[in-house]
């Protein structure tokens, strides 16, 4: 019994997504207002709208019931993979957050905001990078969402298509574009755009700044409008 209970630890220790060891983490509370960033192998967080600071170790995450958890001796972070609202505003986060710092918790939301249509309704962007190289093409690209559609310029031809986000990831459909051919690396920018597009691509975003990553590769767009 000893050694099979030794040998699940592991199995356990995997069900932690990789992500979750590597990427910047953030979380909000409302009522008392409170921000947690889990990143760089450190957990930061300010409660009572600034007045408590913690700022420690993150160890590794366990794994715990549909998310994981984060226990040091001063501050222990549980998070579960659930729906939620941060009840401020109209965005809903993947993930339900609760911190406990001595005997005090609180609730709240994390991980990036789930987005639908009619948030990027409007929005207009350009191509910053593509797979992490910036992006530099003759034709300046503009990318434009409107309603259901997504049009604009990828590097070098003029594209058009219906689009659907759902449960955070993007896809694209019926997009046709013109056949013009384009020196430098426009066509090859504007080829790679449309696969990642295609999707289903994961969005996120942060502020001023959307990524679409998809098996086909990943693309940062900058906001313009």
């Amino acid at each position: 019994m000893k050694l099979a209970a030794t040998l699940a630890l592991p199995a356990l220790l995997l069900a932690v997504p990789a992500s979750a060891r590597t990427e910047t983490y953030r979380a909000v509370g409302t009522e008392p207002g409170w921000t947690l960033t889990i990143e760089r192998g450190w957990i930061n967080y300010a409660g009572d709208y600034g007045k408590t600071r913690i700022h420690v170790k993150a160890p590794a995450a366990r794994p715990s019931f549909n998310g994981r958890r984060y226990v040091t001796r001063r501050i222990v972070v549980d998070i579960t993979r659930a729906p939620c609202s941060d009840g401020m505003s109209d965005r809903k986060f993947p993930d339900r957050v609760t911190v406990t710092v001595g005997r005090r918790s609180v609730k709240g939301c994390g991980g990036d905001p789930v987005l639908d249509a009619t948030a990027l309704d409007g929005s207009r962007w350009t191509i910053a990078s593509i797979d992490g190289r910036p992006v530099r093409t003759a034709r300046a690209t503009e990318i434009r969402f409107e309603g259901d559609r997504i049009t604009g310029n990828a590097g070098c031809n003029s594209f058009g298509g219906g689009y659907r986000i759902d449960r955070g990831s993007l896809s694209a459909s019926r997009v046709i574009s013109t056949k013009m051919a384009c020196p430098g690396p426009g066509m090859e920018v504007e080829g790679k755009f449309l696969a990642i597009i295609a999707g289903p691509a994961r969005v996120a975003l942060r502020d001023r700044t959307l990524t679409l990553s998809s098996a086909s590769g990943n693309a940062t767009l900058t906001r313009t409008d």
